[in-house]
Protein backbone atom coordinates (compact mmCIF):
# COMPACT_ATOMS: atom_id res chain seq x y z
CA UNK A 1 0.00 0.00 0.00
CA UNK A 2 1.50 3.25 -1.14
CA UNK A 3 0.70 5.66 1.64
CA UNK A 4 2.46 8.54 -0.13
CA UNK A 5 -0.45 8.73 -2.58
CA UNK A 6 -2.74 9.77 0.26
CA UNK A 7 -0.92 13.07 0.50
CA UNK A 8 -0.08 13.73 -3.15
CA UNK A 9 -2.71 16.43 -3.57
CA UNK A 10 -1.63 18.43 -0.52
CA UNK A 11 1.39 19.85 -2.32
CA UNK A 12 -0.87 21.71 -4.75
CA UNK A 13 -2.70 23.68 -2.04
CA UNK A 14 -1.78 27.35 -1.94
CA UNK A 15 0.15 28.30 1.14
CA UNK A 16 0.73 24.69 2.14
CA UNK A 17 4.20 25.51 3.44
CA UNK A 18 2.81 27.90 6.02
CA UNK A 19 -0.03 25.65 7.08
CA UNK A 20 0.78 23.41 10.05
CA UNK A 21 -2.03 21.02 9.14
CA UNK A 22 -0.63 20.61 5.63
CA UNK A 23 2.80 19.90 7.09
CA UNK A 24 1.28 17.28 9.37
CA UNK A 25 -0.51 15.64 6.44
CA UNK A 26 2.71 15.61 4.39
CA UNK A 27 4.41 13.49 6.99
CA UNK A 28 4.26 9.78 6.39
CA UNK A 29 1.56 8.20 8.59
CA UNK A 30 2.94 5.96 11.28
CA UNK A 31 -0.29 4.07 12.02
CA UNK A 32 -3.44 3.00 10.26
CA UNK A 33 -5.52 5.50 12.24
CA UNK A 34 -3.44 8.34 10.77
CA UNK A 35 -3.95 6.91 7.28
CA UNK A 36 -7.72 6.99 7.79
CA UNK A 37 -7.66 10.51 9.25
CA UNK A 38 -5.60 11.81 6.33
CA UNK A 39 -8.00 10.29 3.83
CA UNK A 40 -11.02 11.73 5.67
CA UNK A 41 -9.39 15.17 5.68
CA UNK A 42 -8.84 15.00 1.94
CA UNK A 43 -12.45 13.98 1.38
CA UNK A 44 -13.75 16.87 3.52
CA UNK A 45 -11.52 19.37 1.70
CA UNK A 46 -12.77 18.01 -1.66
CA UNK A 47 -9.25 17.11 -2.71
CA UNK A 48 -10.59 13.79 -4.00
CA UNK A 49 -13.28 14.49 -6.60
CA UNK A 50 -15.32 12.01 -8.60
CA UNK A 51 -16.86 8.64 -7.84
CA UNK A 52 -14.07 6.55 -9.36
CA UNK A 53 -11.15 8.22 -7.49
CA UNK A 54 -13.12 7.98 -4.23
CA UNK A 55 -13.85 4.30 -4.88
CA UNK A 56 -10.19 3.54 -5.57
CA UNK A 57 -9.03 5.36 -2.46
CA UNK A 58 -11.59 3.48 -0.35
CA UNK A 59 -10.40 0.14 -1.72
CA UNK A 60 -6.81 1.09 -0.90
CA UNK A 61 -7.82 1.97 2.66
CA UNK A 62 -9.54 -1.40 3.02
CA UNK A 63 -6.40 -3.15 1.78
CA UNK A 64 -4.31 -1.19 4.27
CA UNK A 65 -6.67 -2.31 7.04
CA UNK A 66 -6.01 -5.95 6.17
CA UNK A 67 -2.25 -5.53 5.97
CA UNK A 68 -1.63 -3.20 8.92
CA UNK A 69 -4.06 -4.63 11.49
CA UNK A 70 -4.36 -8.10 13.04
CA UNK A 71 -7.70 -9.87 13.25
CA UNK A 72 -8.13 -13.35 14.75
CA UNK A 73 -11.39 -14.10 12.94
CA UNK A 74 -13.90 -12.78 10.42
CA UNK A 75 -16.17 -11.18 13.03
CA UNK A 76 -13.49 -8.79 14.32
CA UNK A 77 -12.47 -7.92 10.77
CA UNK A 78 -16.07 -7.13 9.81
CA UNK A 79 -16.42 -4.81 12.80
CA UNK A 80 -13.28 -2.88 11.86
CA UNK A 81 -14.22 -2.63 8.20
CA UNK A 82 -17.68 -1.32 9.07
CA UNK A 83 -16.25 1.23 11.48
CA UNK A 84 -13.65 2.52 9.02
CA UNK A 85 -16.17 2.51 6.19
CA UNK A 86 -18.67 4.54 8.17
CA UNK A 87 -16.01 7.09 9.01
CA UNK A 88 -15.01 7.47 5.37
CA UNK A 89 -18.63 7.78 4.26
CA UNK A 90 -19.34 10.39 6.92
CA UNK A 91 -16.43 12.47 5.61
CA UNK A 92 -18.21 12.80 2.24
CA UNK A 93 -21.83 11.59 2.47
CA UNK A 94 -22.79 12.65 -1.04
CA UNK A 95 -20.25 10.25 -2.59
CA UNK A 96 -22.14 6.95 -2.36
CA UNK A 97 -19.35 5.03 -4.09
CA UNK A 98 -17.37 5.05 -0.81
CA UNK A 99 -20.01 3.04 1.03
CA UNK A 100 -20.49 0.78 -2.00
CA UNK A 101 -16.84 -0.30 -1.99
CA UNK A 102 -16.98 -0.92 1.76
CA UNK A 103 -20.03 -3.15 1.25
CA UNK A 104 -18.23 -5.02 -1.52
CA UNK A 105 -15.33 -5.76 0.83
CA UNK A 106 -17.71 -6.85 3.58
CA UNK A 107 -19.41 -9.20 1.14
CA UNK A 108 -16.05 -10.70 0.21
CA UNK A 109 -15.24 -11.26 3.89
CA UNK A 110 -18.57 -12.97 4.55
CA UNK A 111 -18.14 -15.18 1.50
CA UNK A 112 -14.63 -16.20 2.57
CA UNK A 113 -15.82 -16.96 6.11
CA UNK A 114 -18.68 -19.07 4.74
CA UNK A 115 -16.30 -20.93 2.44
CA UNK A 116 -13.94 -21.64 5.31
CA UNK A 117 -16.81 -22.93 7.42
CA UNK A 118 -18.05 -25.19 4.62
CA UNK A 119 -14.56 -26.60 4.04
CA UNK A 120 -14.12 -27.40 7.74
CA UNK A 121 -17.47 -29.18 7.85
CA UNK A 122 -16.57 -31.16 4.72
CA UNK A 123 -13.24 -32.20 6.24
CA UNK A 124 -15.00 -33.35 9.41
CA UNK A 125 -17.40 -35.46 7.39
CA UNK A 126 -14.56 -37.01 5.37
CA UNK A 127 -12.71 -38.01 8.54
CA UNK A 128 -15.86 -39.52 10.01
CA UNK A 129 -15.69 -37.41 13.16
CA UNK A 130 -19.09 -37.41 14.92
CA UNK A 131 -20.84 -34.38 16.29
CA UNK A 132 -20.97 -33.49 19.98
CA UNK A 133 -24.15 -35.34 20.80
CA UNK A 134 -23.37 -38.40 18.67
CA UNK A 135 -19.82 -38.56 19.96
CA UNK A 136 -20.95 -38.74 23.58
CA UNK A 137 -23.37 -41.58 22.88
CA UNK A 138 -20.83 -43.55 20.84
CA UNK A 139 -18.23 -43.13 23.57
CA UNK A 140 -20.64 -44.42 26.21
CA UNK A 141 -21.45 -47.47 24.09
CA UNK A 142 -17.83 -48.48 23.52
CA UNK A 143 -17.04 -49.56 27.08
CA UNK A 144 -15.12 -52.71 26.26
CA UNK A 145 -11.43 -52.26 25.42
CA UNK A 146 -9.96 -53.67 22.22
CA UNK A 147 -8.14 -56.99 22.01
CA UNK A 148 -4.74 -55.40 21.47
CA UNK A 149 -5.22 -53.14 24.46
CA UNK A 150 -6.22 -56.05 26.68
CA UNK A 151 -3.12 -57.97 25.57
CA UNK A 152 -0.75 -55.19 26.52
CA UNK A 153 -2.87 -53.58 29.17
CA UNK A 154 -0.42 -54.11 31.98
CA UNK A 155 2.58 -52.35 30.44
CA UNK A 156 1.03 -49.80 28.05
CA UNK A 157 0.88 -46.12 28.99
CA UNK A 158 -1.99 -43.78 28.20
CA UNK A 159 -1.52 -41.89 24.92
CA UNK A 160 -3.51 -40.61 21.92
CA UNK A 161 -2.73 -43.83 20.02
CA UNK A 162 -4.65 -46.05 22.46
CA UNK A 163 -7.13 -43.48 23.78
CA UNK A 164 -9.95 -44.72 21.53
CA UNK A 165 -9.31 -48.38 22.42
CA UNK A 166 -9.77 -47.88 26.16
CA UNK A 167 -13.05 -47.66 27.97
CA UNK A 168 -14.20 -44.85 30.24
CA UNK A 169 -13.46 -46.85 33.39
CA UNK A 170 -9.98 -47.81 32.21
CA UNK A 171 -9.20 -44.22 31.25
CA UNK A 172 -10.21 -42.83 34.64
CA UNK A 173 -8.37 -45.61 36.41
CA UNK A 174 -5.19 -45.02 34.43
CA UNK A 175 -5.38 -41.25 35.06
CA UNK A 176 -5.74 -41.84 38.81
CA UNK A 177 -2.75 -44.21 38.81
CA UNK A 178 -0.51 -41.78 36.93
CA UNK A 179 -1.64 -38.93 39.17
CA UNK A 180 -0.76 -40.94 42.28
CA UNK A 181 2.66 -41.72 40.82
CA UNK A 182 3.27 -38.04 40.17
CA UNK A 183 2.23 -37.21 43.74
CA UNK A 184 4.65 -39.79 45.08
CA UNK A 185 7.46 -38.26 43.05
CA UNK A 186 6.72 -34.92 44.71
CA UNK A 187 6.82 -36.39 48.21
CA UNK A 188 10.01 -34.52 48.99
CA UNK A 189 8.14 -31.23 48.53
CA UNK A 190 6.29 -30.51 51.81
CA UNK A 191 2.55 -30.12 51.57
CA UNK A 192 2.47 -31.08 47.90
CA UNK A 193 4.19 -27.88 47.00
CA UNK A 194 6.69 -27.90 44.15
CA UNK A 195 8.99 -25.26 42.73
CA UNK A 196 8.28 -24.02 39.17
CA UNK A 197 10.87 -23.06 36.60
CA UNK A 198 10.86 -19.38 37.52
CA UNK A 199 11.40 -20.09 41.23
CA UNK A 200 7.82 -19.46 42.34
CA UNK A 201 6.05 -21.96 44.62
CA UNK A 202 2.81 -23.28 43.17
CA UNK A 203 0.33 -25.86 44.38
CA UNK A 204 0.48 -29.05 42.34
CA UNK A 205 -2.97 -29.67 40.83
CA UNK A 206 -4.62 -32.98 41.47
CA UNK A 207 -6.59 -34.36 38.53
CA UNK A 208 -8.80 -37.40 38.94
CA UNK A 209 -10.88 -37.48 35.71
CA UNK A 210 -10.39 -37.09 32.00
CA UNK A 211 -12.49 -33.93 32.07
CA UNK A 212 -10.14 -32.52 34.66
CA UNK A 213 -7.17 -33.24 32.40
CA UNK A 214 -8.82 -31.34 29.55
CA UNK A 215 -9.67 -28.41 31.84
CA UNK A 216 -6.12 -28.24 33.14
CA UNK A 217 -4.71 -28.22 29.62
CA UNK A 218 -7.17 -25.46 28.58
CA UNK A 219 -6.18 -23.34 31.60
CA UNK A 220 -2.53 -23.74 30.73
CA UNK A 221 -3.19 -22.68 27.13
CA UNK A 222 -5.12 -19.62 28.25
CA UNK A 223 -2.42 -18.52 30.65
CA UNK A 224 0.20 -19.02 27.98
CA UNK A 225 -1.80 -17.07 25.38
CA UNK A 226 -1.92 -13.97 27.54
CA UNK A 227 1.74 -13.31 26.81
CA UNK A 228 1.57 -14.18 23.10
CA UNK A 229 0.47 -12.00 20.16
CA UNK A 230 -3.02 -12.82 18.94
CA UNK A 231 -3.31 -14.90 15.81
CA UNK A 232 -4.15 -13.48 12.40
CA UNK A 233 -7.00 -14.85 10.32
CA UNK A 234 -5.52 -17.08 7.63
CA UNK A 235 -8.09 -16.07 5.02
CA UNK A 236 -6.82 -12.48 4.95
CA UNK A 237 -4.29 -13.36 2.25
CA UNK A 238 -7.12 -14.42 -0.04
CA UNK A 239 -9.02 -11.21 0.81
CA UNK A 240 -6.02 -9.07 -0.13
CA UNK A 241 -5.95 -10.80 -3.50
CA UNK A 242 -9.68 -10.14 -3.92
CA UNK A 243 -9.22 -6.43 -3.14
CA UNK A 244 -6.37 -6.26 -5.66
CA UNK A 245 -8.75 -7.74 -8.23
CA UNK A 246 -11.33 -5.14 -7.21
CA UNK A 247 -8.80 -2.35 -7.80
CA UNK A 248 -7.96 -3.80 -11.18
CA UNK A 249 -11.67 -3.91 -11.98
CA UNK A 250 -12.00 -0.23 -11.08
CA UNK A 251 -9.08 0.62 -13.37
CA UNK A 252 -10.77 -1.15 -16.30
CA UNK A 253 -14.33 0.10 -15.75
CA UNK A 254 -14.26 2.78 -18.46
CA UNK A 255 -12.78 0.46 -21.08
CA UNK A 256 -15.30 -2.26 -20.18
CA UNK A 257 -18.20 0.15 -20.75
CA UNK A 258 -16.88 1.77 -23.92
CA UNK A 259 -16.20 -1.59 -25.58
CA UNK A 260 -19.98 -2.14 -25.75
CA UNK A 261 -20.60 0.97 -27.86
CA UNK A 262 -20.75 -0.89 -31.17
CA UNK A 263 -23.50 -3.17 -29.82
CA UNK A 264 -25.83 -0.32 -28.82
CA UNK A 265 -25.20 2.37 -31.45
CA UNK A 266 -26.09 1.87 -35.10
CA UNK A 267 -25.31 3.67 -38.34
CA UNK A 268 -26.97 7.01 -39.15
CA UNK A 269 -28.49 7.36 -35.69
CA UNK A 270 -28.90 10.67 -33.86
CA UNK A 271 -27.68 10.53 -30.25
CA UNK A 272 -28.63 13.28 -27.80
CA UNK A 273 -26.68 13.99 -24.63
CA UNK A 274 -26.35 16.79 -22.09
CA UNK A 275 -23.30 18.34 -20.51
CA UNK A 276 -19.86 16.77 -20.19
CA UNK A 277 -19.30 13.17 -19.17
CA UNK A 278 -15.98 11.40 -19.60
CA UNK A 279 -17.67 8.00 -19.85
CA UNK A 280 -20.14 9.24 -22.47
CA UNK A 281 -17.33 10.83 -24.48
CA UNK A 282 -15.23 7.64 -24.43
CA UNK A 283 -18.30 5.55 -25.31
CA UNK A 284 -19.15 7.68 -28.36
CA UNK A 285 -15.54 7.95 -29.49
CA UNK A 286 -15.07 4.17 -29.36
CA UNK A 287 -18.31 3.54 -31.26
CA UNK A 288 -17.41 6.13 -33.91
CA UNK A 289 -14.52 3.95 -35.06
CA UNK A 290 -16.97 1.49 -36.63
CA UNK A 291 -20.21 3.48 -36.87
CA UNK A 292 -21.23 6.78 -38.41
CA UNK A 293 -23.76 8.77 -36.41
CA UNK A 294 -24.59 12.28 -35.31
CA UNK A 295 -24.54 13.68 -31.78
CA UNK A 296 -26.67 16.52 -30.43
CA UNK A 297 -25.13 18.05 -27.30
CA UNK A 298 -27.12 20.29 -24.96
CA UNK A 299 -24.92 22.92 -23.34
CA UNK A 300 -25.75 21.95 -19.74
CA UNK A 301 -26.31 25.31 -18.06
CA UNK A 302 -25.20 26.82 -15.73
CA UNK A 303 -21.77 25.19 -16.08
CA UNK A 304 -22.01 25.00 -19.88
CA UNK A 305 -19.69 22.00 -19.94
CA UNK A 306 -21.59 20.75 -22.98
CA UNK A 307 -19.45 23.16 -25.00
CA UNK A 308 -16.38 21.14 -24.00
CA UNK A 309 -18.16 17.88 -24.83
CA UNK A 310 -19.12 19.14 -28.29
CA UNK A 311 -15.59 20.33 -29.04
CA UNK A 312 -13.97 17.05 -27.94
CA UNK A 313 -16.42 14.97 -29.99
CA UNK A 314 -15.82 17.15 -33.03
CA UNK A 315 -12.07 16.70 -32.61
CA UNK A 316 -12.68 12.92 -32.61
CA UNK A 317 -14.25 13.16 -36.07
CA UNK A 318 -17.93 12.98 -35.04
CA UNK A 319 -20.58 15.23 -36.51
CA UNK A 320 -21.87 17.32 -33.58
CA UNK A 321 -24.70 19.82 -33.12
CA UNK A 322 -24.63 22.03 -30.01
CA UNK A 323 -27.97 23.35 -28.76
CA UNK A 324 -29.19 25.31 -25.72
CA UNK A 325 -31.02 23.45 -22.99
CA UNK A 326 -34.27 25.15 -23.93
CA UNK A 327 -34.20 23.39 -27.33
CA UNK A 328 -34.00 19.85 -25.92
CA UNK A 329 -37.72 19.14 -26.24
CA UNK A 330 -37.81 20.43 -29.82
CA UNK A 331 -34.77 18.36 -30.86
CA UNK A 332 -35.95 15.20 -29.11
CA UNK A 333 -38.21 14.32 -32.03
CA UNK A 334 -35.11 13.80 -34.19
CA UNK A 335 -33.14 11.76 -31.65
CA UNK A 336 -32.98 7.96 -31.74
CA UNK A 337 -31.36 7.54 -28.32
CA UNK A 338 -30.47 9.62 -25.29
CA UNK A 339 -27.08 8.78 -23.79
CA UNK A 340 -26.13 10.18 -20.36
CA UNK A 341 -23.90 9.38 -17.41
CA UNK A 342 -24.93 8.97 -13.77
CA UNK A 343 -23.59 9.67 -10.32
CA UNK A 344 -25.23 6.66 -8.65
CA UNK A 345 -27.81 3.91 -9.15
CA UNK A 346 -30.28 3.34 -6.32
CA UNK A 347 -31.94 0.14 -5.15
CA UNK A 348 -35.27 0.84 -6.84
CA UNK A 349 -33.66 1.20 -10.27
CA UNK A 350 -33.58 4.99 -10.21
CA UNK A 351 -30.47 7.02 -10.89
CA UNK A 352 -28.81 10.14 -9.56
CA UNK A 353 -27.56 12.13 -12.53
CA UNK A 354 -26.19 15.65 -13.14
CA UNK A 355 -28.72 18.44 -12.85
CA UNK A 356 -30.78 18.95 -15.98
CA UNK A 357 -30.98 15.31 -17.06
CA UNK A 358 -34.40 14.88 -15.44
CA UNK A 359 -35.71 17.43 -17.92
CA UNK A 360 -34.10 15.47 -20.77
CA UNK A 361 -35.57 12.20 -19.43
CA UNK A 362 -39.08 13.66 -19.37
CA UNK A 363 -38.72 14.88 -22.95
CA UNK A 364 -37.42 11.46 -24.04
CA UNK A 365 -40.32 9.72 -22.30
CA UNK A 366 -42.79 12.02 -24.03
CA UNK A 367 -41.32 11.17 -27.45
CA UNK A 368 -40.81 7.45 -26.61
CA UNK A 369 -37.05 7.82 -27.05
CA UNK A 370 -34.98 5.28 -25.08
CA UNK A 371 -32.83 6.73 -22.31
CA UNK A 372 -29.56 4.82 -21.83
CA UNK A 373 -27.46 5.43 -18.71
CA UNK A 374 -23.74 4.64 -18.68
CA UNK A 375 -22.62 3.72 -15.16
CA UNK A 376 -20.09 1.45 -13.46
CA UNK A 377 -21.18 -1.07 -10.86
CA UNK A 378 -19.10 0.72 -8.23
CA UNK A 379 -21.92 3.29 -8.27
CA UNK A 380 -24.58 0.69 -7.45
CA UNK A 381 -26.05 1.63 -4.05
CA UNK A 382 -28.44 -0.51 -1.94
CA UNK A 383 -30.20 2.59 -0.63
CA UNK A 384 -33.59 3.88 -1.70
CA UNK A 385 -34.37 7.50 -2.58
CA UNK A 386 -36.73 7.81 0.40
CA UNK A 387 -34.15 6.66 2.96
CA UNK A 388 -33.70 9.38 5.59
CA UNK A 389 -29.95 8.71 5.83
CA UNK A 390 -29.43 9.16 2.09
CA UNK A 391 -27.78 12.43 1.12
CA UNK A 392 -27.51 12.32 -2.65
CA UNK A 393 -27.57 15.99 -3.63
CA UNK A 394 -24.99 18.71 -3.35
CA UNK A 395 -25.08 22.45 -4.00
CA UNK A 396 -22.48 24.35 -5.94
CA UNK A 397 -21.65 28.03 -5.58
CA UNK A 398 -24.17 30.57 -6.89
CA UNK A 399 -21.52 32.25 -9.06
CA UNK A 400 -22.35 29.77 -11.86
CA UNK A 401 -25.93 31.12 -11.96
CA UNK A 402 -25.55 34.82 -11.09
CA UNK A 403 -22.55 37.07 -11.35
CA UNK A 404 -21.00 37.78 -7.95
CA UNK A 405 -20.21 41.37 -8.97
CA UNK A 406 -23.87 42.00 -9.65
CA UNK A 407 -24.91 40.48 -6.36
CA UNK A 408 -22.23 42.38 -4.45
CA UNK A 409 -23.53 45.75 -5.60
CA UNK A 410 -26.30 45.65 -3.01
CA UNK A 411 -24.11 44.67 -0.05
CA UNK A 412 -23.10 48.22 1.05
CA UNK A 413 -26.70 49.37 0.89
CA UNK A 414 -27.77 46.25 2.75
CA UNK A 415 -25.24 46.87 5.53
CA UNK A 416 -26.20 50.52 5.82
CA UNK A 417 -29.87 49.64 5.97
CA UNK A 418 -29.25 47.05 8.71
CA UNK A 419 -27.12 49.48 10.70
CA UNK A 420 -29.74 52.25 10.46
CA UNK A 421 -32.58 50.02 11.58
CA UNK A 422 -30.59 48.52 14.45
CA UNK A 423 -29.66 52.05 15.59
CA UNK A 424 -33.26 53.24 15.40
CA UNK A 425 -34.37 50.29 17.47
CA UNK A 426 -31.91 51.11 20.25
CA UNK A 427 -29.27 48.57 19.25
CA UNK A 428 -25.58 49.25 19.77
CA UNK A 429 -23.00 49.84 17.08
CA UNK A 430 -21.58 46.38 17.78
CA UNK A 431 -24.93 44.81 16.99
CA UNK A 432 -25.10 46.85 13.79
CA UNK A 433 -21.65 45.62 12.85
CA UNK A 434 -22.67 42.02 13.58
CA UNK A 435 -25.77 42.46 11.49
CA UNK A 436 -23.67 43.77 8.64
CA UNK A 437 -21.22 40.89 8.96
CA UNK A 438 -24.04 38.37 8.98
CA UNK A 439 -25.54 39.94 5.88
CA UNK A 440 -22.16 39.90 4.18
CA UNK A 441 -21.67 36.19 4.98
CA UNK A 442 -25.13 35.32 3.71
CA UNK A 443 -24.48 37.24 0.53
CA UNK A 444 -21.22 35.37 -0.06
CA UNK A 445 -22.50 31.86 0.64
CA UNK A 446 -26.20 31.74 -0.17
CA UNK A 447 -26.62 35.09 -1.95
CA UNK A 448 -29.50 36.15 0.30
CA UNK A 449 -30.24 39.78 -0.51
CA UNK A 450 -31.59 41.03 2.78
CA UNK A 451 -33.22 44.41 3.39
CA UNK A 452 -31.43 47.14 1.52
CA UNK A 453 -31.34 50.85 2.23
CA UNK A 454 -33.79 52.62 -0.11
CA UNK A 455 -31.93 54.71 -2.65
CA UNK A 456 -33.35 57.21 -5.13
CA UNK A 457 -31.59 56.04 -8.26
CA UNK A 458 -32.88 56.66 -11.73
CA UNK A 459 -33.66 53.48 -13.65
CA UNK A 460 -32.44 53.28 -17.23
CA UNK A 461 -34.43 55.72 -19.38
CA UNK A 462 -35.28 58.21 -16.61
CA UNK A 463 -33.96 61.74 -17.28
CA UNK A 464 -33.74 62.67 -13.62
CA UNK A 465 -34.25 61.13 -10.20
CA UNK A 466 -37.17 63.45 -9.40
CA UNK A 467 -39.13 62.10 -12.36
CA UNK A 468 -38.78 58.39 -11.49
CA UNK A 469 -40.12 56.44 -8.49
CA UNK A 470 -37.56 55.28 -5.88
CA UNK A 471 -36.47 51.65 -5.94
CA UNK A 472 -37.74 49.63 -2.97
CA UNK A 473 -34.66 47.63 -1.97
CA UNK A 474 -36.40 45.97 1.00
CA UNK A 475 -39.16 44.39 -1.06
CA UNK A 476 -37.75 40.84 -0.89
CA UNK A 477 -34.72 38.57 -0.83
CA UNK A 478 -32.75 36.80 -3.53
CA UNK A 479 -31.92 33.10 -3.17
CA UNK A 480 -29.69 31.42 -5.77
CA UNK A 481 -29.68 27.61 -5.36
CA UNK A 482 -27.47 25.59 -7.68
CA UNK A 483 -28.10 21.86 -7.18
CA UNK A 484 -25.57 19.44 -8.60
CA UNK A 485 -27.76 16.38 -9.21
CA UNK A 486 -31.21 15.25 -10.31
CA UNK A 487 -33.10 12.11 -9.38
CA UNK A 488 -34.29 10.07 -12.37
CA UNK A 489 -37.11 7.62 -11.49
CA UNK A 490 -36.79 4.08 -12.93
CA UNK A 491 -39.78 4.37 -15.28
CA UNK A 492 -37.90 7.01 -17.29
CA UNK A 493 -34.80 4.80 -17.78
CA UNK A 494 -34.66 2.22 -20.54
CA UNK A 495 -31.27 0.57 -19.97
CA UNK A 496 -28.17 0.66 -17.76
CA UNK A 497 -24.91 -0.11 -19.55
CA UNK A 498 -22.40 -1.25 -16.92
CA UNK A 499 -18.94 -2.75 -17.01
CA UNK A 500 -20.49 -6.25 -16.92
CA UNK A 501 -23.22 -5.70 -19.52
CA UNK A 502 -26.60 -4.09 -20.03
CA UNK A 503 -29.39 -4.33 -17.43
CA UNK A 504 -32.88 -2.94 -17.12
CA UNK A 505 -33.91 -1.04 -13.97
CA UNK A 506 -35.99 -4.01 -12.82
CA UNK A 507 -32.84 -6.17 -12.69
CA UNK A 508 -31.05 -3.96 -10.16
CA UNK A 509 -32.28 -6.00 -7.20
CA UNK A 510 -30.50 -9.07 -8.58
CA UNK A 511 -27.25 -7.13 -8.81
CA UNK A 512 -27.63 -6.05 -5.18
CA UNK A 513 -27.87 -9.65 -3.98
CA UNK A 514 -24.84 -10.57 -6.09
CA UNK A 515 -22.49 -7.84 -4.88
CA UNK A 516 -23.71 -6.99 -1.36
CA UNK A 517 -24.92 -8.75 1.77
CA UNK A 518 -28.19 -7.63 3.28
CA UNK A 519 -26.54 -7.23 6.70
CA UNK A 520 -24.30 -4.50 5.27
CA UNK A 521 -26.89 -2.32 3.57
CA UNK A 522 -26.63 0.17 6.44
CA UNK A 523 -23.23 1.01 7.94
CA UNK A 524 -24.13 1.38 11.60
CA UNK A 525 -23.10 4.54 13.40
CA UNK A 526 -22.70 2.58 16.64
CA UNK A 527 -19.69 0.79 15.15
CA UNK A 528 -17.76 3.98 14.51
CA UNK A 529 -14.50 4.83 16.27
CA UNK A 530 -16.33 6.41 19.23
CA UNK A 531 -15.26 9.70 17.75
CA UNK A 532 -17.24 12.87 18.26
CA UNK A 533 -16.83 13.65 14.56
CA UNK A 534 -18.83 10.55 13.67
Amino acid sequence: FEQDNLNSSVSGVAGAKDCPMAEAVKEKPSSFAEVVENCCAQLRRRQIQGSLPCAKRTAEIMRALLTMQRHPDAASLIDDVRAVGYKLQAAKPVELAIGNIVRRVLHLIREEAQTEKSDSEADSNDLGLPGKADGKQDLMKSQEPGLLSRAFKSNRTLSLSNLLDLGIEDIEKRVVEENDAAAAALADAPGGVRVSGNGASVQAPRVTTLAGVAAAVADADRSKGKHQKKDNWKAKHKLIEDINELLEELDNITSSITSQGVEHLHANEVILTLGMSDTTYAFLREAARKREFQVVVAEGAPRYDGHLQARKLADAGIQVTAIPDSAVFAMMARANKVLVGAHAVLANGGAIAPAGIHMVALAAHKHSTPLVVLVGLHKLSPQFPHDPDLLYNDFRGPAEVADCDMLAQGLPQQMAYAAAHSGAGGGSSEEASNSGGEARAQGASHQHQEHQQPQHHSPPGCPAESMCPPRNASAGTLHVPNPAFDYIPPHLISLFITDTGGYTPSYVYRLLTEYYSREDYLLSKALCFNDAAC
